[in-house]
């Protein structure tokens, strides 16, 4: 009798424990769910927002190139770096649908099919869409927040092409990211185009950039005043940051030292005839673009980015806390996951202990009651 009684508490209590167990783990895999689901309604709000993948379009019909069989997307790090296809080859070939006149480019496909494409969502890069005629788009800036968009042309607008002032190209704006429009940068024949900065660039920079590159060409050296002017920028300030950038680049090996001293005459020399449109015109003083050019050398062989040295002279910090926040968030979003499933175990845990517990309990007072009879 005695046997028998205990093997129902037994059985009573592994039938509470795998209850517990049960209800426990279905309510560990609903929380599952439901986290995935609300994955699931993130990952389709952002998809619906910018589409899916890495894909690039544009609306080849509102740039009126109805005689084009074929059209090519050309991207590229806008600070130069990385590795890319070379200019409308067949990696950079686009489907073409010329009934809806959409252009599409997949980056992912290309990178598949082994065409080397340095992409990271959180650079910023530059894209141009030629067709076979040879007409092609003004640089536009590119960040991953643009994957899924269209670029398309407002109007007939031609502007110099960036590297030929022979030629022109057609502006291209994207339809639901605004802030990245076309390019800011100083043409060849000293034109300023665009209105979107490039990822590290600053307007002192792009003045730095045109000293560096026509230093020794007096004709777009005459263009300097007028460049500084329209940019409003101090020309302490661009003397600073084009000797950080020399001298970085005399650190990096990609220059040598007496290059540079060259470079830099002819630029302190430039610089030293501009007037200031910072301080209401007057004429730069040359012991202050002297100070700025030593303080850029230091800087750059310091390692400190030019991009930081502000319209007055002298580093400002630029730090940005966006990407340490959006990976607090995804951090956060991960750990509440893993609470939800160790909560669920701890639930099953005590379920089955306490259902021993019980049992253990039936059979040591069936066993008093044996030996009192």
């Amino acid at each position: 009798m005695f046997k028998k009684i205990a093997s129902l508490v037994l059985t009573a209590a592994l039938l509470v424990s795998t209850a517990a167990f049960t209800t426990s783990a279905a309510e560990t895999n609903e929380d599952v769910a439901v986290a995935a689901d609300q994955a699931s309604e993130v990952g389709a709000e952002n998809s619906t927002a910018v589409g899916s993948g890495k894909v690039l379009y544009f609306d080849v019909k509102s740039a009126g190139w109805n005689t084009a069989k074929s059209i090519f997307c050309h991207v590229w790090r806008a600070d130069g770096t990385g590795d890319w296809p070379a200019w409308s080859t067949k990696a950079e070939k686009c489907t073409y649908d010329k009934e809806s006149g959409i252009a599409t480019y997949d980056i992912e496909t290309a990178i598949k099919r082994g065409y080397k494409m340095d992409i990271d969502d959180t650079k910023s890069y530059c894209v141009i869409f030629a067709a076979d005629t040879g007409a092609q788009t003004y640089n536009a800036i590119m960040s991953g927040k643009c994957f899924g968009d269209t670029l398309y042309c407002e109007s007939s607008e031609q502007v110099e092409n960036p590297q030929d002032s022979q030629k022109k190209c057609y502006i291209a704006v994207w339809k639901n990211n605004k802030d990245c429009g076309p390019q800011k940068i100083i043409t060849s024949s000293g034109q300023i185009v665009g209105n979107a900065l490039a990822e590290g660039t600053t307007d002192v920079t792009l003045v730095a950039d045109y000293l560096i590159s026509y230093y020794n060409d007096q004709a777009k050296l005459d263009s300097l005043q007028n460049i500084i002017n329209t940019l409003k920028v101090s020309p302490s300030a661009v003397m600073e940051a084009a000797a950080n950038k020399e001298a970085a680049a005399v650190k990096s090996g990609s220059k040598k030292q007496a290059d540079v001293d060259k470079e830099l005459k002819a630029i302190t020399t430039a610089v030293s005839k501009c007037t200031d449109p910072t301080k209401g015109g007057e004429k730069v003083d040359q012991k202050d673009i002297e100070k700025a050019k030593d303080q850029g050398t230091q800087s750059g062989k310091n390692g400190q980015s030019a991009a930081t040295i502000s319209n007055t002279g002298g580093s400002t910090s630029s730090a940005s806390s966006s990407g340490s926040s959006s990976g607090s968030s995804s951090s956060s979003t991960s750990s509440s996951g893993s609470n939800s499933v160790n909560s669920g175990q701890e639930t099953t845990i005590f379920f089955v202990f306490g259902g021993l517990m019980v049992a253990a309990a039936g059979l040591m007072f069936l066993a008093r009651k044996k030996r009192e009879y």
